[in-house]
């Protein structure tokens, strides 16, 4: 079974959806279609008007009705579906071009918005719109289009800024400071204003209908014929009194999806241009710091190439070098992490208005700058700027790990010759008590055999005494061999004991 949906769609009436089922039974055909009404769109009345299907076999008998048989066609809404299958699906459309057809003038507001608030900032649009409409909204997670009495409302949320679009048909007294619903104060800005523009949408026949440059500052008018020539752009990228950058759409023919489309791109190149020199003025930044970096790097570096300068090889010295090039490697890095988001933003917002510059085909109108032309000579330079101080701190972080490491393995052979020279002082103190030891134990042994003879001399003038035939002296003299040997081996025993 084969089956084919036609979902049809009329201004802000009803979705409708007509569904044509194919049964093949066999290789050959099997099954016919006979049209019994017709299917057509009244744009008078939006009414939905749709023909018959009767499906019928090789002889000729009805099968029935596409009705019968809808219930028991397979859906893939019944089949076990990947989580995230309908928000990939819903991506592609999550933000639709809106066609558009006859003069239109546009205001939008960019702004900055924190993370955290981003889900009040939703919360606050479906409350504006439930009272200006007295209904219930449901707006998608990031886009919401809705058309009010005489005006209609877009807003759309990004990773780091959203953006307010106003659109009002002409002819109409538009006013910026009328139509504005934070003007107004209908509507609070949910952060920081960092863009604003107004596109105003003209029919023309051709380009030189009128005087281009009303308006605008001759000096940076630029112009360029768009979308195969059938449009006309028209701005001098100059904010007015009242803050807000001007173009000029003069429509040569667009049909209205094309209309729609140009008018985004058109609002998103004024956005993302701005957003993109954001990473210019945070470059000039970090440029203060990578530049002190570089110059005191340059100071350690010269004092660790003196190498026949004895301070330069002292412990103390190296060990405070080493602690200053950890401080500027911290330093470094933090700079780094600090301005890593909005190079990386910077970078993705100038691709995007160079693809939308690819989109709108800019052609060159005689006797004016093209508008490519103009944003070029301003964003490539600043664009480089970025770059540039990438570079240098990716270079100033390896030139920095490279002396951390060199002065790291200076330091380390300083404090094995430290070590060495402890040990070989060890070594020697140790000879020094070792030689030490061995006097006071020869003195001890002299000692203790002085008093051991003492006290033989004593018992052998005693026995003289009582008649003993031995001389006192000459048993001293024959003791002290045996004593100072016995005292001797006693001692080696003893220090063999412990």
């Amino acid at each position: 079974m084969y089956f084919t949906i036609l979902r049809v769609s009329c201004a802000e009436q009803e979705e409708f959806e007509l569904v044509f089922i194919l049964i093949a039974t066999s290789p050959a055909p099997s099954a016919t279609i006979r049209r019994n009404t017709y299917f057509y769109v009244d744009h008078q009345s939006c009414l939905l008007h749709t023909w018959t299907f009767w499906f019928k076999d090789h002889e000729g008998h009805a099968l029935g009705k596409i009705d019968d048989m809808l219930e028991e066609a397979c859906t893939a809404r019944y089949l076990p579906e990947h989580p995230l299958r309908q928000a990939i699906l819903a991506e592609v459309h999550a933000r639709p071009f809106v066609p558009m057809h006859g003069e239109w003038q546009i205001l939008q507001y960019a702004f900055m918005v924190e993370q955290d608030n981003k889900q009040a900032e939703q919360q606050a649009a479906l409350r504006f719109i439930s009272e200006e409409t007295s209904t219930t909204s449901k707006a998608s997670e990031h886009y919401l289009h809705k058309t009010f009495e005489g005006y209609s409302l877009r807003w759309e949320q990004h990773s780091e800024f959203s953006t307010y679009a106003v659109e009002q048909p002409l002819p109409s007294s538009f006013c910026a400071q009328d139509v504005s619903l934070f003007a107004k104060g209908q509507l609070t800005p949910p952060g920081q204003l960092i863009a604003a523009v107004q596109l105003t949408i003209k029919a023309a026949e051709h380009p030189e209908a009128g005087d281009l440059s009303d308006g605008f500052d001759l000096a940076s008018l630029s112009v360029s014929q768009i979308i195969e020539g059938r449009a006309t752009l028209v701005t001098d990228f100059k904010a007015g009194d009242d803050g807000i950058v001007s173009f000029l759409l003069l429509d040569h023919g667009l049909s209205p999806l094309e209309l729609g489309a140009t008018v985004r791109r058109v609002l998103e190149l004024e956005t993302y241009r701005t957003l993109s020199l954001l990473g210019l003025y945070e470059a000039r930044k970090q440029q203060t710091a990578v530049s002190r970096i570089e110059q005191e790097l340059v100071g350690i570096t010269a004092q660790l190439r003196n190498s026949g300068d004895v301070e330069a090889h002292s412990l103390a010295h190296n060990e405070e070098l080493l602690a200053d090039l950890s401080s500027l490697a911290a330093d470094l890095e933090a700079s780094a992490m600090e301005s890593l988001f909005r190079f990386g933003a910077t970078r993705a917002y100038s691709d995007i208005v160079g693809r939308r510059l690819d989109t709108l085909g800019e052609s060159n109108l005689s006797g004016y700058d093209m508008i490519g032309r103009f944003l070029n000579r301003r964003l490539a330079p600043a664009m480089q700027t970025c770059r540039a101080i990438e570079e240098r701190q990716a270079n100033l972080s390896r030139k920095l790990t490279r002396a951390v490491g060199l002065l790291r393995a200076r330091v380390d052979v300083e404090l094995e010759r430290q070590n060495r020279d402890l040990l070989k002082s060890m070594d020697q103190r140790a000879k020094f008590q070792l030689r030490l030891q061995q006097t006071v134990e020869g003195l001890s042994i002299a000692a203790i055999s002085y008093y051991v003879i003492s006290l033989i001399g004593y018992a052998l003038k005693g026995a003289k005494a009582v008649g003993s035939p031995l001389d006192p002296a000459v048993g001293m003299a024959a003791s002290v061999p045996l004593v100072v040997g016995v005292l001797w081996y006693a001692l080696r025993r003893l220090k063999a004991a412990h």
